[in-house]
């Protein structure tokens, strides 16, 4: 409340920047404005409050970097400090498999390390949506200190995804890279964007390929639709929109009500408590209606069709950054779909992230252009 209070004074009392609101403020304070209305309508408002805490910091973190990043070199030591964070986290996940001496991957396993950030094993897929902005970083600078960080950490993270056997990471690392890959290099050096574009496909079957294939055998046979699956959640997910369509039923209630939904469709239900959908957009219609959906999908549509308008134009650095942020935005709609939450306090940060670099070098890109047009 006291981070809420000082930034209200500071945006009513503080000396702005730019004379208009940075590119991307109307859809996420829509986003903000419906989440709020949700959770004064929520079933149990202090549980949706409670939970709901990491929307704030999310949201002044899009506000630094759209429009208080001075230049792109702000962006650079970004994309660094997250290609560190990435390292950091996966070599702690590293040496907790190392620690496990050949155990199945678990959610103790992760637990182990005692990050917040990562609390079961396909909180792997946050190292995969950093991984092209390190991936960024290290096409910029190879031969750098930087360079050697993020190379790191593209190694490290794939190695922990492959070790974890996460499907919902592997999938997004993949195909976040690939998308990078071919934006970064595709315009000059095709043969080089579809080397880069394969290598971490490669890498993975190359380290999965040493422990028996246990990963390709996960990703071909052992989805789980049925029975206690996805599959079950998804429906009780829509089941609660159908009963609220407006508002729904307020954010990060979905673990209250699911097991009386699946129980009113007489589907199978879990002794496991499972606090989320397994799939944001669900989850979002479930808990704050068709109006927190389409504040959602407006918000996600226009971060990117902001960045590809953006890498489209841009050239040199400015190329690079917006076509990482882009990839990593990317990712993360992906793995929206089968796995991720709000309750997850790294997707919220990685959003409004990915979404703040847009909206500045939007606003740097703007500006170069009417500078030369003048």
């Amino acid at each position: 409340m006291i981070l809420a209070l000082m930034s209200l004074l500071a945006i009513l009392t503080g000396v702005r920047h730019h004379a208009a609101w940075p590119p991307l403020s109307l859809p996420v304070l829509g986003f903000v404005g419906a989440t709020a209305v949700a959770l004064f309508e929520s079933t149990d408002v202090s549980h949706s409050l409670q939970l709901s805490a990491a929307l704030l910091p999310g949201l002044l973190l899009f506000f630094l970097i759209a429009e208080h990043f001075p230049d792109l070199r702000a962006t650079w030591l970004l994309y660094l400090t997250c290609s560190a964070l990435s390292l950091g986290l996966a070599a702690a996940l590293l040496w907790g498999v190392w620690q496990a001496g050949g155990r199945p991957p678990s959610t103790e396993m992760v637990l182990a390390v005692g990050s917040p950030i990562l609390l079961v094993p396909n909180d792997a897929a946050f190292l995969a949506v950093l991984a092209p902005l390190s991936l960024a970083t290290f096409s910029e600078r190879p031969r750098s200190i930087g360079g050697l960080v993020a190379g790191l950490a593209l190694l490290f993270s794939a190695c922990v995804i492959i070790l974890l056997q996460s499907r919902t990471a592997m999938l997004t690392m993949v195909a976040a890279l690939a998308v990078a890959a071919v934006l970064l290099h595709g315009r000059k050096r095709p043969a080089v964007a579809l080397a880069c574009g394969l290598a971490p496909l490669a890498l993975a079957l190359l380290v999965d390929g040493t422990f028996g294939f246990p990963l390709v055998s996960k990703l071909v046979r052992h989805w789980d639709w049925g029975g206690n699956g996805r599959l079950p959640l998804w429906r009780a997910a829509w089941a609660m929109f159908l009963d609220a369509p407006l508002w729904g039923h307020g954010p990060h209630t979905f673990v209250e009500l699911y097991r009386s939904y699946l129980h009113q469709l007489g589907l199978p239900t879990s002794s496991l408590v499972i606090p989320w959908a397994h799939n944001l957009y669900l989850e979002v219609l479930a808990e704050r209606g068709i109006i927190g959906f389409i504040a959602l999908a407006v918000l996600l549509v226009y971060g990117l069709v902001a960045a590809w308008r953006l890498q489209a134009a841009a050239t040199g650095e400015a190329h690079r950054l917006a076509v990482a942020a882009m990839a990593g935005l990317i990712g993360l709609c992906g793995a929206a779909a089968v796995e991720l939450t709000f309750l997850r306090q790294w997707v919220i940060i990685a959003l409004f992230m990915m979404l703040g670099v847009i909206a500045h070098l939007t606003s740097l890109q703007t500006t170069v252009q009417k500078g030369d047009s003048r």
